[in-house]
């Protein structure tokens, strides 16, 4: 399984995340699940809040490939990567958060998802549809995780489920 994260906080937000999921279903592989939307602060930079929520997919792709094909969803929706002004707001954002139970170290992808321990808005949702996954390099339940964290920003539950 392969559990990945997706927020928006630029345009129709919730709108953008529905057409991501169906285009990750149809392109990369069999979403298994899809967690509640969570409304969130953006994290790390001043903007729009954001929709954040999590899906479980099954692919026989390598995780290179799903990340490759999660940036060009990412292009085709507006989103431009630019890793020289950090942190900003963007209309999608898809991450890989683990890819099977699998530690990957590559110039391109890192895997589990680097800091995602520290964050409420990724721990919640994948919480939900992922408590008891075992995090491959803390060695701890994803439930246990967001039990433990201390990452107090608010969350707050959308009303809109995403479907797919």
């Amino acid at each position: 399984m392969v559990y990945i994260a997706l927020g928006s906080n630029q345009g129709n937000r919730f709108e953008l995340l529905e057409k991501a999921v169906k285009k990750i279903g149809s392109k990369i592989g069999t979403i298994k699940g899809v967690s509640p939307v969570y409304e969130t602060e953006a994290w790390g930079f001043e903007g729009n809040a954001f929709l954040n929520a999590c899906l479980k997919l099954e692919t026989f792709r390598e995780a290179l490939n799903v990340m490759d094909l999660l940036l060009s969803i990412e292009n085709e929706f507006g989103r431009e990567r630019n890793s020289e002004k950090g942190y900003q707001s963007r209309p999608i954002d898809l991450d890989i958060l683990m890819y099977q139970n699998e530690v990957i170290n590559h110039k391109r992808l890192q895997i589990p998802h680097p800091r995602m321990e520290l964050r409420q808005f990724v721990l919640t949702p994948l919480s939900d549809i992922a408590s008891e996954i075992i995090h491959p390099k803390i060695k701890k339940s994803i439930g246990d995780l967001q039990l433990d964290c201390t990452d107090e920003s608010p969350l707050s539950l959308y009303q809109k489920t995403l479907k797919f």
